[in-house]
């Protein structure tokens, strides 16, 4: 019997390479857009890319912005190869050059002006914004090249067990996928998400694999599900921020007998209060309005199925539910802030109200011994 195994097909793939950048506004369309949970500002030919000596030629360009303030850079190539070609690039895709620039460096350098273009939507401008760096491949696979003496691919089960371990280097970036053992190749199983037969939709972390006739409608879910990672990713970071601001704010809190101190304080735990107070409403309202309105998603049982397994690889409920926590955590310690304002006022209108009465007894009982002299 023959081992399929070490088989290398040549087909024709077509690379997408998603960078996300945190745009640090929330936005909000309007005329036809104004229903839609993102707006391309840009697309545009580019020149060829690099990697390894290898050259791309026909790359082209996207820029997709999302109301929740998420930018999503799109770098798109054909190429004819094999899947462990696939596999290479999705491990080092890094290191892929336009031109003389690294990808990563070229990206970064276009975010200023990609903002500056979204500013005209927004609704809410962030004090900060995240800016650490990603880049997400995920791969659609076109027609195969026949080869003489190979049985023909009829099935998407077929494909997956003949490429195996070049689809988890792909999907997983493991570039020493060769030397995977069948126990993490059995934990870490290749699922499926396909709907019929011949229909491959592979998706983890640091990939995706995809051959299907709703192409384009997955590859917008899977762009979408990663901008969500990326704005909970930058949620936390403002939050973060947010909760020291708060600690701090707690730890600085004057004595009840530094009452000289005490306005100043007030103040500025006012501003930082009521910025936060403007920074919630905002994630809020981006937590559970936008994302409850995904189109096509409610009356498509597929689509919806592979949404939710695609927020399961990006593992979005745990990062809702860490936003969620932090909140809390920040509203609790600017109300116990509060409390402790407050406690302490209360503390000194009574030291001031003993010293008044203190001093009225005292003056009245001098009084009385003078008028009794």
């Amino acid at each position: 019997m023959r081992d399929y195994t070490i088989i290398k097909i040549v087909v024709m793939l077509t690379c997408h390479l998603l960078f996300p950048f945190d745009l640090g506004l929330e936005l909000d369309f309007t005329g036809k857009d104004a229903r839609e949970v993102f707006k391309e500002i840009s697309a545009r030919r580019m020149g060829s890319l690099s990697l390894d000596g290898r050259l791309f030629a026909g790359a082209t360009f996207g820029t997709q912005v999302y109301k929740f303030g998420i930018g999503l850079i799109q770098i798109s190539f054909s190429f004819e190869g094999d899947v462990s070609q696939a596999a290479r690039l999705s491990c080092f895709a890094e290191q892929i050059r336009v031109g003389k620039t690294g990808i990563l460096s070229y990206c970064q350098s276009l975010v200023e002006g990609l903002i500056g273009r979204a500013v005209k939507y927004a609704t809410y401008r962030y004090e900060r914004r995240l800016t650490d760096t990603d880049l997400f491949p995920a791969f659609v696979r076109g027609e195969n090249h026949e080869v003489e003496g190979e049985p023909p691919i009829k099935t998407a089960d077929t494909f997956i067990r003949r490429h195996q371990k070049a689809l988890y280097g792909v999907v997983a970036g493991e570039p020493n996928y060769d030397a995977l053992s069948d126990f993490v190749l059995e934990r870490e199983r290749l699922g499926n998400y396909g709907y019929y037969e011949n229909e491959i939709i592979l998706i983890k972390r640091f990939g995706a694999f995809v051959s299907s006739p709703e192409v384009p409608t997955i590859l917008e879910l899977i762009k979408l599900a990663y901008a969500q990672y990326w704005s909970l990713r930058a949620y936390n970071f403002i939050l973060d921020h947010e909760l020291d601001n708060a600690q701090r704010l707690l730890e600085r809190l004057p004595p009840y007998y530094k009452f000289w101190v005490m306005p100043h304080r007030y103040q500025q735990f006012s501003r930082e209060a009521v910025d936060f107070g403007k920074d919630k409403l905002a994630i809020v309202d981006s937590l559970y309005n936008v994302a409850s309105n995904i189109p096509r998603i409610d009356s498509d049982w597929h689509l919806r199925t592979i949404y939710q397994s695609i927020e399961k690889v990006f593992n979005i409920d745990e990062l809702y539910k860490t936003v969620e926590v932090k909140l809390e955590r920040i509203e609790g310690s600017y109300n116990s802030a509060r409390d402790v304002l407050a406690t302490n006022f209360f503390i000194l209108l009574d030291i001031i109200f003993f010293f008044a009465l203190a001093w009225s007894v005292l003056d009245t009982f001098l009084l009385w011994k003078i008028f009794h002299k």
